[in-house]
């Protein structure tokens, strides 16, 4: 979770007296941005796993992998370890004994397997294990990386208990182990919050009062830009862009997110969906399709694949917009993300990786392997928030800066 903000390259851009004269060129009707006559553009300010506030449930919280471990331990020692003022020297007996290990990434070894292997056994770690963590910073070999290694750490992790779930039925059927909506609507997919919502990390920014106080993916945020529209309260057929932003997110006076900021958007087609939407009563409704969300959160880097994801959106009066993103999130990328908070961060944020990789991976309920048969994805609902803002192309941002002499 980032609260420091970051001002855009777009957006200093724009804020130079020189390329004042050169606005008009970016704000052509033809061109994708917040301000153009039947177009209308939103900064992410937070995606989240939206989670609902069902009275009874998750009574007693998952155990992080932190807690596994000293629960793991004989009488005598969980004894020298009660004290919270003790959890560094607990940490630091877990590390020892079960045998994790980090080492710095090699310069320019991202994406170099062969690289990454010379380094890990240079470092003594296990043969054939350890992987990319830290935002591709370290390689670790600890039961974030590896989680199959340590699957006592796994236990006292526990799984929502609740009937209540954000989300949509993806599927079309109504069967056992789906939610209800909190309106009564059944058949509700949404694995991933059985899956978190008992996690105490999950919990807390699944609640959307919180994720307006915080800008998440504040470096790599997400647009979504709505073009087409004839009536913004009911239009049948809008044409809906998801798009990567190349600028950070930036705050205003007040502490809040920067409103009609402008953003270059990412000129990778990966980061770039399209799909058809319509609206109705204010709100907008998406057809299905599959997506690829950035997602780079101080240690993290791992975008968000989604299949079959469809996007509801409501317009609020003020401007501002908040939704959902249901889908099913692959196993692959979802995990990418916990993978990447290295022992170090899980033990930060109290969660046990292993405990999440095993109730993925038994709840996973989308996509079988043509293969194996094993589902590659799981159910989700991935709640936003937002603000209006300019989505302007990169080749814009340069013709701009050529006009004005930049």
């Amino acid at each position: 979770m980032n609260k420091l903000p970051r001002c855009g390259t777009a957006f200093r851009l724009l804020s130079t007296l020189p390329l004042i004269a050169a606005l008009p060129v970016l704000i052509a009707a033809d061109t994708p941005t917040g301000g153009a006559p039947g177009v209308r553009s939103f900064v992410l300010t937070n995606i989240f796993f939206s989670g609902p506030k069902e009275a009874g449930t998750c009574t007693q919280l998952a155990d992080g992998g932190v807690e596994s471990f000293y629960n793991s331990l004989p009488p005598a020692e969980r004894a020298a370890f009660a004290d919270p003022a003790k959890r560094r020297d607990l940490e630091r007996l877990m590390i020892k004994r079960l045998g994790f290990k980090a080492t710095k990434m090699p310069p320019g070894a991202e994406n170099d397997t062969d690289a990454i292997k010379r380094a890990a056994s240079a470092a003594g770690f296990p043969a054939g294990k350890g992987r990319a963590a830290f935002a591709n910073k370290r390689i670790s070999y600890d039961s974030c990386t590896d989680p199959l290694d340590f699957m006592q750490l796994a236990e006292g992790y526990r799984l929502y208990d609740g009937k209540i779930a954000e989300g949509a039925n993806l599927d079309g059927k109504q069967k056992k182990g789906d939610f209800h909506s909190a309106s009564g609507q059944p058949g509700i997919d949404n694995q991933v919050w059985k899956a978190l919502g008992c996690t105490k990390a999950f919990r807390d920014v699944g609640e959307r009062e919180n994720a307006r106080e915080v800008l998440m993916s504040a470096a790599a945020p997400t647009l979504i830009e709505v073009r087409g529209i004839d009536d913004p309260r009911n239009d049948p057929d809008v044409t809906v862009n998801v798009m990567a932003a190349s600028d950070a997110l930036a705050r205003d006076g007040r502490g809040g997110p920067l409103q009609w900021s402008s953003f270059a958007t990412d000129p990778d087609p990966a980061l770039r969906t399209t799909t058809k939407g319509r609206i109705v009563d204010g709100v907008l409704t998406t057809d299905p399709v599959d997506m690829r969300l950035n997602y780079k959160e101080q240690i993290i880097d791992a975008p968000r694949d989604l299949r079959s994801a469809r996007i509801r959106l409501t317009f609020n009066s003020d401007g501002s917009v908040d939704g959902r993103i249901d889908g099913y999130y692959t196993l692959a990328s979802l995990y990418d993300s916990i993978e990447q908070m290295s022992q170090a961060g899980a033990s930060a944020s109290g969660i046990s990786c292993p405990g999440v990789y095993k109730a993925i991976h038994a709840l996973a309920d989308g996509y079988p392997d043509r293969k194996t048969g094993r589902k590659t994805a799981i159910s989700s609902a991935l709640g936003f928030v937002g603000v209006p803002a300019f989505a302007v192309p990169p080749e814009r941002i340069a013709a701009a800066g050529k006009g004005a002499g930049l």
